[in-house]
């Protein structure tokens, strides 16, 4: 076994896209074994949006290979560029048949020595979860009352190597309704929020004249929802980076779906919430829904998200399936989600280790 270390390709088209490849079959391979459909996994095209734009983070992929070339478990490592310069992102598969032959542990040690070179001392990482805790012991975050098992694979090797736990996130699906369900919800979302809020919707790159207002969303989403204790820094976004992230997606061929409200009397965007879609599937994430704290109350969270739904139909007849997650801590949002009927189907665990040097 060898470990090749590759670097974001310019294009999907580029000579290294092939990790990327590799990485987002291994992940749906755990999804699909874990949840029975790869609904929460991304693909290698998703993959290289989120990691194009080395300005901002720099994403590294190191494939663990046999003789031959082919891949054996991919390990990516991602170190913020713009904020949290302490921290390193890391995740790591390996293909069932290869296992516990320390594939992941030679990965593991591989990009942890790359994440020091780089200065970085936090060290964080998540897993994917049954629902409920499969063993005979549970563990817990630092808030919230969800649970995984810490005798699970995943869990044993980062709790193993000195990460804990910070964070249980459920993961949710929702079957779309159909059009008069969805129109019947934004519709009740109107008329119980203040005439002083009105909604904008749109698709794909956000409209320049609102690209200050949505940095400052963005700054909240960072640092206003529940994160435990983990240690964060809020991002640095200002109009630049938010339209450079749309166009990643776009460039990568997914398609975008807003939702923001704005406060009529100020004339300011004050929550917003977003879609995502990837090519020929037919299942999209629910991203980010965020109110900023001065706005709460009013059923702002609820308004975007239904008249965001309300879209669905019509811009993406072939979507049957939305997928979301949010902190188990966040009650609010998970009740949200409840009454539009999304359902828990996993969870997810956030694990971090922090270290002198």
């Amino acid at each position: 076994m060898y470990i090749t270390r590759h670097q974001p390709p310019a294009s999907p088209r580029g000579p290294d896209f092939d990790a990327l490849v590799a990485e987002a079959g291994l992940w749906r391979g755990v999804a699909t074994d874990m949840f029975g459909d790869d609904d929460v996994e991304a693909g290698a095209k998703a993959l290289w949006a989120k990691s194009m734009r080395s300005e901002y983070r720099l994403t590294e992929r190191f494939v663990a290979r046999d003789g031959s070339g082919s891949p054996l478990g991919v390990g990516s490592l991602s170190t913020p560029r713009r904020e949290n310069l302490h921290l390193a992102e890391m995740g790591i598969v390996v293909d069932p048949r290869f296992r516990r032959r320390g594939i992941g542990s030679a990965l593991y040690d591989e990009m942890t020595a790359a994440a020091r070179a780089h200065g970085r001392r936090t060290f964080q990482s998540f897993t994917w979860e049954p629902l409920e805790p499969a063993g005979e012991r549970s563990l817990k975050g630092v808030q919230g009352d969800g649970a995984l098992d810490p005798d699970g694979p995943s869990a044993r090797f980062l709790l193993g190597r000195g990460f804990r736990l910070i964070q249980i996130e459920t993961m949710s699906g929702l079957d779309v309704p159909s059009s008069e369900e969805l129109d019947a919800a934004a519709s009740a979302a109107r008329a119980a929020t203040p005439a002083d809020y009105e909604v904008l919707t749109w698709r794909g790159a956000t409209p320049d004249e609102l690209l200050s207002d949505m940095a400052l969303l963005h700054v909240a989403m960072s640092s206003d929802v529940p994160m435990g204790d983990a240690d964060v820094e809020p991002a640095q976004v200002d109009p630049k980076r938010v339209l450079d992230g749309d166009n990643a997606f776009l460039a990568a061929g997914l398609d975008l779906l807003f939702a923001a409200v704005r406060h009529v009397p100020s004339g300011r965007l004050v929550a917003f919430t977003r879609l995502i879609r990837e090519p020929d599937r037919a299942v999209a994430g629910q991203w980010e829904t965020l109110v900023l704290r001065d706005h709460r109350g009013h059923g702002l969270g609820m308004l975007a998200k239904t008249h965001n739904h309300a879209v669905l139909p019509a811009v993406w007849p072939q979507v049957r399936r939305l997928i979301t997650g949010n902190a188990s801590e966040n009650e609010h949002m998970l009740a949200i989600n409840r009454r539009l009927g999304y359902r828990p189907i996993a969870a997810s665990g956030w694990f971090e280790l922090r270290t002198d040097a």
